[in-house]
């Protein structure tokens, strides 16, 4: 029997996707692109109103928005989003905006809403556990209105991040989450499932680790995370997941400090999962939600390159980067494709920060690109900016 053909993946080009130091915003933290009703392509990102540069959790970062008519080559004038329930910008952060369009043409939202604790500082006090509002709408096609729905410490988890995700031939939405359960405990990582088109949620855990010993700090949470989901053409839901600290260490090659990429597959649309296992994949980050499955059934998935600099042959070892990584075995083991140690402009990757997560985007047929935000920490003013790595598969 022939052999199936595999995809072949070349690379075109990497080039600025947001850069709006001119405009005065040099902290442009995450970023969520949504094609909005009229088909102008919008990107939300966190921008700081405290300081000139920022992390996740600063008190005080609201996000703003900018809209796109050209596939993101110009961008509009950067705008803050706020609604009447925040009463202090600087002793608060919002977020909030459209993440999600169902077949159906609903639109789901998300967001949070942080106060800040203490009468002075930037960063939200207990770092244990995270207890700002999450907020949820969803919005039916044709109509206008968004009515926010609070979902408080306790519903779902006690603390949560909810990332995007996709939705089944079956119409089910699958949406990954992560966060801390109770106090005390470590991070968990599961799925968000609605088959009403949004209107009702439930979580299920795909993966737990609740062995304090894998803490590098005592007194901070350790564990599952982030994830990448996969959908086969056999119906399978792989999820790749980001084990911090403790777990994975040990992998041969690989340094002490690397985080590793484990692996869990749901055969049931998301009920339930396989416990999760070591994949070959260190590093830190990944693709946001979901990964890009090509036509001969391969994944491909971004993630930054581990702290060691021995586990891959890099063209520059001194240089971290982005790794483009291909598994033919649904997740089990993977390899580079294509790694990026500089950016368009020839600055070398001089941190592990300079590659953070990113999604995939198509673009055309057979294009893609892969987009990702870029933490320039070596670099005085620090830059933050999101940068697009353009590929073909054949």
């Amino acid at each position: 029997m022939a052999e199936k053909r595999r995809n072949q993946v070349t690379i075109t080009g990497l080039k600025s996707f947001l850069d709006l130091r001119e405009q005065g915003y040099k902290d442009v933290i995450g970023g969520v692109l949504f094609e909005e009703d009229d088909r102008a392509l919008s990107c939300r990102f966190g921008h700081s109103l405290i300081a000139d540069y920022c992390e996740d959790d600063w008190v005080g970062t609201h996000d703003h928005v900018v809209y796109s008519r050209d596939g993101g080559e110009t961008w509009s004038a950067p705008k803050l989003v706020t609604r009447p329930r925040v009463k202090n910008l600087k002793r608060e952060s919002f977020g909030f905006g459209p993440f999600f369009r169902t077949r159906t043409g609903t639109v789901l939202y998300t967001g949070i809403h942080q106060v800040l604790e203490g009468e002075e500082g930037t960063r939200h006090r207990d770092m244990s556990m995270r207890d700002y509002m999450m907020l949820y709408a969803r919005r039916e096609k044709g109509e206008s209105a968004v009515d926010i729905v609070e979902w408080p410490p306790g519903v779902f988890m006690g603390e949560k991040f909810l990332e995007g995700g996709l939705q089944l031939p079956s119409g089910r939405l699958v949406f990954t989450m992560w966060g801390l359960d109770q106090r005390g405990e470590n991070w968990r990582c599961g799925v968000l499932l609605s088959d009403d088109d949004g209107k009702i949620w439930r979580f299920v855990t795909s993966a737990y680790e609740p062995d304090l010993a894998i803490r590098d700090n005592p007194a901070q949470p350790a564990g599952y995370n982030e994830q990448t989901l996969f959908h086969t053409a056999e119906g399978r839901l792989v999820s790749i997941i980001r084990g911090r600290e403790g777990l994975g260490r040990g992998v041969p090659g690989g340094g002490k400090a690397d985080t590793w990429f484990f692996r869990a597959v749901s055969d049931d649309e998301g009920e339930t999962w396989s416990p999760p296992e070591a994949t070959n994949l260190p590093g830190t980050g990944a693709t946001t939600s979901t990964g890009l499955v090509l036509p001969d059934g391969s994944f491909l998935i971004g993630c930054r390159l581990p702290y060691s600099r021995t586990y891959y042959e890099l063209a520059e070892h001194d240089l971290f980067g982005l790794n483009i990584a291909r598994s033919f075995d649904q997740g089990r083991t993977w390899k580079p494709e294509h790694l990026v140690q500089r950016d368009h402009e020839g600055n070398g990757f001089t941190t592990h920060h300079c590659a953070m997560n990113g999604r995939f985007v198509q673009t055309g047929e057979g294009a893609f690109e892969y987009i990702f935000g870029f933490f320039g920490h070596g670099y005085e003013p620090k830059l933050q900016r999101v940068l697009r790595l353009k590929f073909r598969v054949d």
